[in-house]
């Protein structure tokens, strides 16, 4: 008799167990990871970032606060990666991985950041302040874009696209809420063709 108590306690204490992390791995997470590939003139661009939902809340100059830097996203740093070297604004990234952050303003441009060294602000943080001096060396580049702005909240996830465009100059988006931003990714696919005429030689 107690053989089978113990033997049933067991099994209750396993399945018990079971559930409990069943219930852990398979929850829904609150912002689900997400990726876009695109392939744009010679090079491979990708994306790798978390989705968060508005869920009834104001994002930008709330959840999301107007002249703060953001990292783009939720969880992880949001992070694009170039398969060449490309194009961005005035200056030419190697390739590599960058992440990604967003400074929204209640008027005017947004900044868009790409830091080489794939941290988000959060990394730079000293007495409750980005230590802008250490934030600034690993930023690979700077750009300021327009965004557009809807009048209401049309997109309840926020998710990323890239269009190939004429297959030279990639747009990127980053959507959510009732805001758009887009900027540009020159893939250079004339430079890449000399550069690999000249291996042949």
């Amino acid at each position: 008799m107690k053989n089978i108590t113990l033997t049933t306690l067991l099994l209750f204490i396993t399945i018990t167990t079971f559930s409990q992390t069943a219930t852990t791995y398979f929850s829904p997470v609150a912002s689900p990871p997400g990726t876009v590939i695109q392939n744009v003139g010679m090079t491979k661009i990708s994306i790798n970032y978390s989705s968060p939902g508005v869920k009834g809340r104001e994002v930008f100059g709330k959840l999301v606060p107007y002249d703060q830097i953001w990292r783009a996203g939720a969880n992880s740093p949001t992070k694009i990666t170039f398969s060449t070297s490309v194009k961005i604004g005035d200056k030419i990234l190697r390739a590599g991985e960058y992440s990604i952050a967003v400074t929204p303003r209640s008027e005017g441009e947004w900044t868009v950041d790409f830091n080489s060294a794939g941290k988000y602000p959060f990394a730079y943080m000293t007495d409750g302040k980005i230590d802008m001096e250490a934030y600034n060396k690993d930023l690979a580049q700077s750009i300021n874009v327009q965004p557009r702005l809807f009048s209401e909240d049309n997109f309840e996830r926020l998710f990323y696209s890239i269009n190939a465009n004429d297959n030279k100059v990639a747009r990127v988006f980053m959507i959510w809420s009732n805001a758009s931003v887009e900027f540009q990714v020159d893939t250079m696919p004339e430079k890449h063709l000399e550069n690999f005429a000249k291996t042949l030689n």
